[in-house]
């Protein structure tokens, strides 16, 4: 129709092909009748193609357990977009384009606003849970299962056949424990709880290249045991990724130990679990981290630190360098040190 349009090929590589293989088998157990809901969790390393794992996953679903309702969590929003684009190529093998929640319920104001041909497009998780029965693959961020302040969560479906696939389910799927805040008594929940509570009858499956196993954080907890794991050794093997080194180089804050347990504090409720909207009313906080992490002196170490140790890594290796750094600001001084 005028516009220059490229089809592409895509094949599974061997490690795709066997976890989807035994994806599918999971997701029959877990969703039988008699089966925890808990399908697993598929590890697979940075690299691997666990977007088209996920692509594969799906499409397979539709033709082996009648068409489910798909629904796809991240926690970033420019994530979301990512994995939404690679869905939406991939309509042939899913026979169906994908939808973006923008909301989790649509006001009637805005439901009036659809009905108008002109106006934008809005999606309500809830109503695109509800307006059918079976099918449909919904993207949507982890943050649309926040609780309104000081309520529970409310249920957007009870359907069995909903099926969840969490990218990073390392991050952002914890919080089953009641976490009780000292100084203003209120209680909260992580969004594992909420998502659940959400969608009290759906399945969980988690794609993730970092497992975590800890106390209060264990990835295979949360989503079931692991369906297939491709780690960077055997990815370094097959000759898909290079080696990683790593070298811990320590430039401690400048800043005494209790000012040091208050910011570590700030600065997980800061990052954990937050859309880029809603980190505004954390500036005040975030400000004080960064002021402490970029001060002049520390940049001053870091930039000798890092020109001696390139420096000497280029007498025997060609390559280049990458800092990254927590703001814009501390990027120019560090430069400007460099």
């Amino acid at each position: 129709i005028g516009e220059k349009k490229t089809i592409a090929k895509i094949m599974a590589e061997y490690n795709q092909y066997f976890a989807v293989k035994k994806a599918v088998e999971h997701t029959k157990t877990a969703t039988s009748e008699n089966g925890d809901r808990k399908i697993g969790v598929i590890w697979h390393t940075q690299g691997s193609g666990k977007s088209f794992s996920m692509v594969f996953y799906t499409g397979q679903l539709i033709n082996q357990l009648n068409n489910p309702t798909i629904v796809v969590i991240t926690d970033r929003n420019d994530l979301d977009d990512q994995l939404f684009n690679t869905f939406s190529k991939s309509q042939d093998i899913l026979r169906q384009a994908p939808k973006q929640a923008d909301v989790r319920k649509l006001s009637e104001e805005q439901k009036k606003q659809q009905a108008n041909e002109n106006s934008k497009e809005v999606n309500g998780l809830y109503d695109l849970l509800n307006e059918r029965q079976s099918g449909g693959i919904i993207f949507t961020t982890i943050q649309k299962f926040k609780p309104e302040e000081e309520g529970e969560m409310p249920v957007l479906t009870d359907r069995r056949n909903v099926i969840i696939i969490a990218d990073e389910a390392h991050r952002s799927q914890y919080g089953f424990s009641a976490k009780t805040n000292t100084k203003t008594g209120d209680v909260k929940y992580g969004y594992a709880k909420y998502l659940r509570d959400a969608l009290p009858n759906a399945s969980f499956i988690g794609f993730t290249g970092t497992p975590i196993e800890l106390e209060d954080k264990s990835t295979p907890a949360v989503f079931g045991n692991y369906i297939d794991i491709y780690d960077m050794t055997r990815a370094v093997e097959d000759e898909a990724t290079v080696k990683i080194y790593y070298e811990n180089r320590i430039i401690r804050l400048e800043a005494n130990e209790e000012e040091l347990a208050r910011i570590d504090e700030e600065f997980e409720e800061i990052t954990e679990d937050q859309e880029e909207s809603t980190r505004e009313k954390y500036k005040s906080k975030w400000s004080r981290l960064e002021a402490i992490v970029g001060s002049p002196n520390r940049m001053k170490q870091l930039a000798k630190d890092i020109v001696h140790h390139y420096e000497e890594k280029a007498k025997t290796i060609d390559g280049k360098a990458m800092v990254v750094c927590m703001s814009r600001r501390i990027c120019v001084a560090l430069y400007n040190e460099i």
